[in-house]
């Protein structure tokens, strides 16, 4: 079961955790596949987040060099007082997933602003990707 950000989300992925709005009304349920309409629908209800089923987003080094990403880096460092204290080291793995969360979704935001604007130049270069006529 992973929590990923929704604009990580694929068709095909099922959902670990049924979706719901904040006043606890079920949007999709659990064990629900994905689809590219479901997820732009998700995204049109202004759902940040899902839960799925396996692992299948690698957030490891994810957002690495974002703004989310440096507040990950800074944790060990952020906490490095409450080594022994078990409360401290619970409230730190899950800014720790908080932050994975973010930065993976500011990294994927990224992406897709860098991917649209190099299909823009393709478009606005005619398309030919470099051939000369």
């Amino acid at each position: 079961m992973q929590k990923i950000p929704i604009n990580l989300a694929a068709p095909g992925m099922k959902l670990a955790k049924a979706v719901t709005r904040e006043n606890g009304m079920t949007i999709m349920a659990e064990g629900m596949e994905l689809t590219d309409s479901l997820i732009s629908r998700l995204e049109g209800m202004n759902i940040e987040r899902i839960t799925v089923q396996g692992h299948p987003v690698e957030m490891g080094g994810a957002g690495a060099g974002t703004h989310w990403g440096e507040r990950l880096d800074r944790l060990d460092h952020l906490f490095r007082r409450y080594g022994e204290d078990k409360w401290m080291i619970r409230v730190r793995e899950r800014m720790r997933q908080y932050f994975q969360i973010k930065a993976a979704a500011q990294e994927a935001k990224m992406r897709a602003v860098r991917a649209g604007a190099s299909g823009e130049e393709s478009v606005a270069d005619g398309g030919n990707d470099g051939e000369e006529a």
